[in-house]
């Protein structure tokens, strides 16, 4: 079966080979306008890279180089503040930073059914249940965690339920 991604599919299968069919869902066409980071933020009006390129964006209070620093200071620009871990936490909506040993490489956010939505550079932008599903040498791994309160009106993170609750929500 094909990774149908916006890209060939042999830099598909290079790129992400922990991806597999069935186990993602494209949730729009490949779009060479936004990026992860733009995707990540809500917005897919522009790219955002601190490359100083008039054609990238980069707000004005984050460090214009590609340090998990700089990162860290975009996404504090939206009211995101680095966390723990990438569990779901009702209330919140969360975000994770891909590093490699080449640097920055990609930020997923966290939807509210506690999956994740990556917009996969010019490709596709897709749905997957877990960050392993993008790490490996392209990507990197997650590196940093943050989180920010959800809007009004977003869905709600649901906190997984353990044994325990079951038992006491049945009673």
């Amino acid at each position: 079966m094909v990774l149908d991604l916006g890209v060939p599919e042999r830099k598909s299968r290079s790129q992400w080979p922990n991806l597999r069919v069935g186990q993602f869902e494209s949730t729009s066409e490949a779009d060479p306008y936004y990026n992860c980071v733009a995707w990540a933020m809500r917005d897919k009006r522009q790219w955002w890279e601190p490359s100083g390129w008039p054609e990238h964006y980069w707000p004005n209070k984050a460090t214009p180089d590609y340090s998990l620093q700089a990162y860290t200071e975009a996404f504090e620009t939206r009211h995101y503040i680095v966390c723990d871990d990438g569990e779901a936490e009702p209330g919140y909506e969360k975000i994770a930073i891909y590093w490699n040993a080449d640097g920055f490489r990609h930020v997923a956010r966290q939807l509210a059914d506690g999956q994740w939505t990556s917009k996969l550079g010019e490709a596709k932008d897709i749905a997957h249940p877990s960050l392993d599903d993008l790490t490996g040498d392209y990507y990197g791994e997650p590196v940093r965690f943050m989180r920010r309160p959800r809007a009004q009106g977003q869905a709600q993170a649901r906190p997984r339920r353990t044994r325990a609750r079951q038992r006491r929500t049945r009673s």
